[in-house]
């Protein structure tokens, strides 16, 4: 009887030791289960971050390469506008000087011109001096006071363009010249202002068929 008592004391501290290994098993695997099933977790969140860096890396470079695609085609579009604003400077600057040769050519074509007409007038001028009479050298040579402004023949009449700024007095006689010729005498009526007087023409002493002309120079009396 006893040994059998002793027995089940025996089984039963066994079971006690095989429950107890069981229970401290179980609760073993279930801390390792929560481990393993936290380093899931982290893992999942670590890799769910780094996708999520990958992303917005990539995000990043791709703004960064519109970013620079804008800032280049910007650059190139600025770049044509200069050189084009430098084309239409140059063109500008190619036409000025283009107008500034031919105003110099005109220039210099008018100088030559004027330089060949001079010459010529010279030369005509020397000749008619070479021809002219000792008085027709100082009817021409002498110095103009004024000119006939307006001519009233039919009223016996003249008006030149000097007064009394120029010394002229009432009663005054002057000769009336066209080239190297006397065309008429004149004596002066009436000192009108500082600019204009009437000439009264002398008939006796006008030659036949001589009219008085506008522009006709007035110059002393008498001339020798």
């Amino acid at each position: 009887m006893k040994n059998i008592t002793d027995l089940y004391e025996i089984m039963d501290k066994m079971t006690k030791i095989i429950l107890s290994v069981a229970i401290s098993i179980t609760v073993l695997a279930v801390i390792y289960i929560m481990k393993l099933s936290m380093e899931k977790s982290r893992l999942s969140m670590e890799k769910s971050d780094l996708v999520q860096q990958i992303n917005d890396q990539n995000t990043s470079i791709s703004e960064n390469k519109i970013e620079v695609e804008k800032q280049l085609q910007e650059a190139i579009n600025q770049q044509k506008i200069e050189n084009e604003q430098t084309l239409q400077a140059l063109r500008e600057e190619m036409k000025t000087a283009a107008n500034l040769a031919a105003a110099d050519l005109e220039a210099v074509r008018a100088e030559r011109a004027q330089l060949t007409q001079t010459i010529a007038e010279k030369l005509d001028n020397q000749k008619k001096t070479e021809e002219l009479t000792p008085m027709q050298k100082k009817i021409r040579d002498a110095p103009a006071i004024a000119k006939i402004i307006a001519v009233k023949e039919d009223l016996g009449f003249v008006v030149i363009n000097a007064g009394s700024s120029r010394g002229i007095e009432k009663g005054t006689r002057f000769n009336i010249r066209r080239d190297k010729f006397i065309v008429a005498e004149v004596e002066i009526g009436e000192v009108v202002d500082s600019t204009n007087s009437i000439g009264n023409i002398d008939a006796d002493k006008k030659p036949p068929g001589i009219n008085i002309r506008e522009g006709d120079e007035v110059i002393g009396y008498p001339v020798f």
